[in-house]
C-alpha cells in the first residue's frame, strides 16, 4: 500500500495553496434572487424610477433569472452618478418584470463604421441624426448630464475595483436585441467598458472639457459587435462580428484599424499604436443579435509594456493584444480600473435591452 510520506504531504498541500491561491473569485453574479445586488453593483446610472433593472424567468433553468438593461425615451439625457457612487443603506426592494416583445420597422442591411467598403478606413466623427433641436431641448431638461444621449450602466462597486496593472479575468453571457432602428450611421453604442481612473493631470490641461473613453470596450454600433482597445489617444478595433460590405484581415502585429480620438483629429485621422496583437485560428465574433454569447476578457492595463488583454468568446480564443495600453497615468496616484456593464449610446429613439444572464470576475492565473 501507498503511503504518504511527511514530505510528500506538504509538497500535495502546497501545491493545493498554491493553485488555489494563483486564481480568485471576486464576484459571481447569475441572478438567482429577482433583486439587484447592491453590495455588488452601484445602480446609480440606471434610472431606478422608469426603467429599473428587469428581472425575467430564465426558460432553461429553474429558479433563475435574467437581468435586463433597457435604454428608451426615458434615458435621453444620460443619468448623473451624484455623489460618489455607494452602496444605499437599504437594499432596493426586489422587483420582478416580464419583458414584452418590442415592434420595430423594417430595416435595412448592416454595414460598419457609416459606410460600404472592401476595407476599413478611418471615417470623420458623424453627428447623430437623431440628435435634433428638440431632442436636445428634452436632453437638456432631463437635468442629468447634458448631452445627447442615453445612459444605463450598472457600476461595479469600489470594493471590487483593483490597480489597472493587476491582472482581473471578466466573463458574462449577454444578448443583444436582433434588431436595431440604426444600422448605418455608427452611432456610439458601448454594452461594457474599462476605464483608468485617475489618469495623468496633462490631459485636463491640454483638452479642456474632455473625458477620457474606455482603454477597452465592447461596443454594438450598426447593431455589429465590435471590440476596441485604446494606446492613450490612439483607438483601434481588435475584433469584430461580420459587417455586411466590410472585409475586415486580422493579421497578426501592429493593428490595422486604427483611428486618433485627439479633439482636433475629428476628420478621422489614422494614427499608429505601441501595440501588437496575435490572433486566433478562427477571430471573427459570432453577433449576439438575438443570440446568446459568453465573451470573456483577461485585462491588464499600463504604460510600461507589460499590458495585455486577452479575448475570448465562447471558449474560442480570438485575440491578445500587448503593448502600452491606456492612458499614462497620475505620478501620484496609481492608476484603478472601473469596470460598467450596461448600455451608453448616443440618442436613438428605440427601446432596446441587454439581456444578461451572469457575471463573474476573477482574479488572473499567472
Amino acid at each position: 500500500m501507498w503511503r504518504l510520506t511527511p514530505a510528500t504531504m506538504f509538497l500535495l498541500i502546497f501545491v493545493a495553496v498554491t493553485s488555489s491561491a494563483s486564481a480568485a473569485e471576486l464576484l459571481y453574479n447569475d441572478f438567482r434572487s429577482p433583486t439587484l445586488d447592491q453590495s455588488q453593483w452601484c445602480s446609480c446610472q440606471i434610472d431606478n424610477k422608469n426603467t429599473p433593472v428587469t428581472f425575467s424567468a430564465d426558460p432553461a433553468e429553474r429558479r433563475d433569472y435574467i437581468a435586463g438593461i433597457t435604454v428608451n425615451e426615458s434615458s435621453l439625457g444620460g443619468k448623473k452618478c451624484e455623489p460618489a457612487c455607494k452602496a444605499p443603506q437599504e437594499v432596493l426592494t426586489a422587483q420582478h418584470f416580464l419583458m414584452t416583445e418590442v415592434s420595430r420597422p423594417e430595416f435595412l442591411g448592416t454595414n460598419f463604421f457609416a459606410k460600404v467598403k472592401p476595407t476599413w478606413a478611418p471615417t470623420a466623427n458623424q453627428p447623430d441624426p437623431y440628435c435634433d433641436d428638440n431632442a436636445w431641448s428634452r436632453a437638456k431638461a432631463a437635468h442629468q448630464e447634458d448631452e445627447c444621449i442615453q445612459r444605463e450602466e450598472l457600476r461595479l462597486q469600489k470594493t471590487f475595483f483593483r490597480r489597472s496593472d493587476v491582472p482581473l479575468v471578466y466573463s458574462f453571457r449577454f444578448r443583444m436585441p436582433k434588431e436595431v432602428l440604426n444600422d448605418k450611421d455608427s452611432i456610439r453604442w458601448i454594452t461594457a467598458q474599462w476605464k483608468q481612473e485617475p489618469i495623468n493631470s496633462k490631459y485636463a490641461q491640454e483638452f479642456a472639457g474632455w473625458s477620457p473613453s474606455p482603454f477597452l470596450a465592447q461596443r454594438y454600433d450598426d447593431g455589429i459587435l465590435h471590440v476596441t482597445v485604446q494606446d492613450d489617444m490612439c483607438r483601434c478595433l481588435i475584433a469584430s462580428a461580420p459587417a455586411k460590405g466590410s472585409k475586415l484581415s486580422w493579421k497578426n502585429g501592429t493593428p490595422h484599424y486604427c483611428q486618433s480620438i485627439r479633439p482636433e483629429d475629428s476628420d478621422g485621422k489614422a494614427c499608429t499604436p505601441d501595440l501588437k496583437v496575435e490572433y486566433g485560428r478562427n477571430p471573427i465574433l459570432s453577433t449576439p443579435a438575438g443570440k446568446w454569447v459568453e465573451m470573456r476578457y483577461r485585462v491588464q492595463a499600463g504604460r510600461d509594456g507589460s499590458a495585455f488583454i486577452e479575448i475570448h468568446q465562447d471558449g474560442r480564443f480570438i485575440a491578445r493584444v500587448t503593448g502600452k495600453i491606456g492612458y499614462e497615468p497620475d505620478p501620484l496616484s496609481p492608476p484603478m480600473t472601473k469596470f460598467k456593464i450596461g448600455q451608453y449610446r448616443d440618442y436613438i429613439p428605440s427601446s432596446d435591452t441587454l439581456e444578461l444572464d451572469w457575471i463573474r470576475i476573477e482574479t488572473a492565473r499567472k
